[in-house]
């Protein structure tokens, strides 16, 4: 395909997301939930595909969108700096400290959850100082996690944001658990590495992170990393309440969920390298199924070697993800899963030598754009779209 169509074709993909928001989030840990507040910029970034002239030093001059001859250069520019050997080092820090079970040590060092969430809190902390101002500094979100009705011990939500330009237009959320157990789910001792779920989701947060702080786009972004979703939920639970105190989930527009997306085979003998499942509502008019197909749509016209398949159920049989806490609070919320069911998932063979770096670099890279697509879409007017069954549940 000609690099003229194929970029004509991404400018027609913008033309189909949803444009969103911008809020201004607290720093540091806080016990009330942060207020919002618009960050409108004089000049705003411009959207992939256009670029808007005028004079930055008028505030409120702003002249006429013109097309930008190739945009091919800030594209190709974000999506080259996903780097495989920071996600690798992520991981391999996560699986060192034994177990991420959310009754394991919350102070020592090197050691059991809180180790876990110190990293991520430090990671957010330096993409912060180097993001220009772009990444807000963390904040840590504390809940209390049981493990029985009688065992609980306070975890914490990590979350940094990059605050939108654009008055009123709304938030975006990408998520990823960093919690995880051993097959005796109560055992708070027992080795669980959790490389591939969710060591895989977290290490591509953080560098989508890295990448996207680079300025400011017309959605606002929140990045969080969950505690507790292997004991139902209870991290992201408590994020949608502490979203709805502040009265900020009506402001949501989307919540992207990445849960183990670093092995591309079952430890059968079977392989799949070009897929990611993409898990959303059962409702085929809800509008997670659409956020959904708009993924998959993403995946179609830019290619990377990766295809979005667009799944029928909320998630597998028996199963749940984060995106789970959403939905159920009517905000569409999607998940991003490897296509092949990896066998030590859960276990403590959940190992880094699994994982499968170039597939991780490829999903985390079709991921971002998915995320580029909904965070600085074009505005659109109003239009009717009208779905049809087309027989197989889509």
């Amino acid at each position: 395909m000609e690099r003229r169509n194929y970029f004509l074709k991404f400018s027609l993909l913008l033309l189909l997301a949803i444009s969103l928001g911008a809020c201004n989030l607290g720093t540091a840990r806080e016990a009330a939930p942060p207020t919002l507040q618009a960050l409108p910029s004089a000049t705003p970034p411009p959207t992939l595909g256009v670029e808007i002239s005028g004079d930055p030093q008028q505030p409120g001059i702003i002249g006429a969108q013109t097309p930008i001859a190739d945009p091919s250069i800030e594209i190709n520019n974000l999506l080259n700096q996903v780097d495989a050997e920071r996600m690798r080092a992520h991981i391999a820090f996560l699986q060192s400290v034994h177990t991420r079970h959310i009754l394991s040590s919350t102070t020592e060092a090197g050691y059991g959850i809180g180790a876990a969430e110190r990293y991520i809190a430090e990671q957010f902390q330096l993409i912060s100082q180097s993001s220009g101002g772009n990444l807000q500094q963390p904040i840590e979100h504390a809940f209390t996690a049981y493990n029985t009705a009688s065992e609980s011990a306070i975890n914490y939500n990590v979350f940094s944001v990059i605050s939108g330009t654009e008055t009123n237009a709304g938030i975006y959320i990408i998520g990823a658990h960093y919690d995880s157990v051993n097959t005796n789910l109560k055992d708070p001792t027992a080795p669980a590495p959790g490389a591939n779920d969710n060591g895989s989701g977290v290490a591509a947060l953080l560098e989508i992170a890295r990448i996207l702080s680079q300025r400011r786009y017309r959605a606002t972004l929140i990045f969080v990393a969950f505690s507790g979703e292997e004991h139902d939920r209870q991290g992201s639970k408590a994020f949608v309440d502490y979203l709805s105190q502040g009265n900020m989930l009506s402001e949501v527009r989307g919540m992207i969920n990445i849960d183990t997306i670093g092995n591309n085979d079952d430890g059968k003998g079977n392989i799949d390298d070009t897929s990611l499942r993409v898990f959303s509502d059962e409702s085929n008019v809800s509008k997670a199924r659409q956020m959904a197909r708009m993924a998959e749509i993403v995946g179609d016209i830019y290619g990377l070697d990766m295809r979005l398949l667009v799944e029928t159920r909320r998630d597998r049989e028996g199963r749940y993800g984060d995106h789970f806490s959403f939905n159920d609070a009517g905000t569409p919320a999607i998940r991003f899963i490897n296509t092949m069911e990896q066998w030590p998932n859960g276990s403590p063979n959940d190992l880094i030598q699994y994982i499968e770096f170039d597939y991780l670099e490829r999903a985390t890279k079709s991921i971002m754009m998915f995320i580029l697509t909904q965070a600085d879409g074009p505005r659109l007017r109003r239009c009717d779209i009208v779905l049809r069954d087309l027989g197989n549940g889509n």
